[in-house]
């Protein structure tokens, strides 16, 4: 790797670790922010955060697609610009409408920075850096995560709106970073030749609807597990127990996702994509079956979560190298904000597991979610099925 592209490759990994920081601290504590300023129900919270998530996602997909025709180094910046504005425009504001369309203006500013890191990554690095540097990304998003909540826990106890203050001055320095160190990148600089952008493309494109399709069934299962569980937990036990579960498995989660997912990633190629891929879904199976028989036993738990995140450090390099794999030069943006799509089914899992356990028996939760991921493993094979028809296609 060039000097040059190191250094861009090392300040847009550090401000994506500075900008989850910021929204890690900002995130969890979004509830307890409407319910102190404008004394708001737990349900109309509810409703209230899925709005603006909603609205983040849908914006974030078009936004994401438009970034293929504009330099990628301005789009990111611009991005932070609006994921600032964000953060100093809600404690300013007193209204709860406001409130909701700038916290959906974060998520969609935080979604296309994302997207477009991604296509960065795709169209300036190697086939054999990508998956290296897009799993040393997963990592430290994880690290991120990690550290901004504490935060959040830290600030908020001396004033309500620190946090957002936290994101703000930590989203800056992404700020210079990018501008002093990533540089435009060039079309002689990619290692295939960019084609004519088309955004109908991507309705054509069957092996990105599996693909997409495919992340939304796992995104459902592991996107959001520890309230899933959490939910369940309070369904056949109690607030209590809840807790113990949640403070063993969350801390296991992290220390499997840094101390693996570097070292996994790495190691993913197209060759053995699908065997890995396989790997994955079986230890999400033997993680849901574990989480199953558990019952009040913490040292169950926290094996089942070790295999379960197993699954999670196979899946999220994977998922990426599969549509890159698939994403044709000049419209890597655009494929990746399709994917992210996908991450709808993490927002609706708190909503579907509620209904769940609600009418049906708890232990039918973990089968659904059985179920939700080998759909979603058989759903890759279909997309590597007929990424591989088109690619023969092509070559004739």
């Amino acid at each position: 790797m060039k000097p040059s592209l190191r250094r861009a490759t090392g300040a847009l990994l550090a401000s994506s670790l500075l900008l989850t920081i910021g929204r890690g601290a900002t995130l969890p504590f979004m509830t307890i922010y409407l319910t102190r300023k404008y004394a708001m129900t737990v349900d109309t919270i509810g409703y209230a955060m899925t709005i603006a998530l909603t609205i983040g996602v849908i914006f974030s997909l078009g936004f994401g697609i438009l970034a293929d025709k504009f330099d990628k180094k301005r789009y990111m910046l611009l991005a932070i610009v609006a994921f600032i504005a964000g953060f100093i425009a809600i404690p300013l504001v007193n209204s709860v409408t406001l409130v909701v369309l700038f916290f959906a203006l974060i998520n969609c500013s935080y979604s296309v920075f994302a997207t477009v890191l991604k296509a960065w990554f795709s169209d300036a690095l190697s086939s054999t850096e990508k998956a290296r540097i897009f799993s040393l990304n997963y990592t430290i998003l994880n690290i991120g995560w990690t550290v901004g909540p504490p935060l959040g826990t830290l600030l908020v106890m001396y004033s309500i709106n620190l946090p957002f203050l936290l994101a703000a001055v930590c989203a800056a320095l992404p700020l210079m970073l990018i501008q002093r160190y990533v540089q435009r990148l060039l079309a002689s600089e990619s290692e295939q030749t960019p084609v004519a952008w088309d955004p109908s493309v991507l309705l054509r494109d069957k092996a990105l609807l599996w693909f997409t399709l495919s992340g939304l069934l796992a995104s459902f299962v592991g996107g959001s597990f520890a309230s899933c569980l959490s939910q369940y937990v309070l369904a056949v036990a109690d607030s209590t127990f809840a807790e113990k579960v949640i403070a063993v498995i969350l801390p296991v989660n992290a220390a499997i996702v840094v101390s693996l997912q570097y070292a996994v990633g790495r190691r993913l190629s197209t060759t053995n994509l699908r065997p890995l891929m396989t790997l994955g879904t079986v230890c999400f199976v033997l993680g849901l079956v574990g989480f199953m028989y558990s019952d009040n036993n913490l040292i169950y738990w926290g094996l089942a979560a070790a295999v379960f995140t197993i699954g999670e450090v196979i899946y999220a390099p994977g998922e990426y190298m599969l549509i890159d794999n698939i994403a044709p030069p000049g419209m890597k943006a655009s494929y990746f904000s399709a994917q992210a799509l996908g991450w709808m089914g993490a927002a609706m899992n708190p909503m579907l597991t509620g209904q769940i356990l609600t009418h049906m028996p708890p232990a039918s939760l973990f089968l659904i979610l059985i179920a939700a991921i080998v759909i979603a493993w058989a759903l890759v094979l279909k997309g590597m099925n007929a990424s591989g028809r088109r690619k023969a296609l092509t070559a004739l």
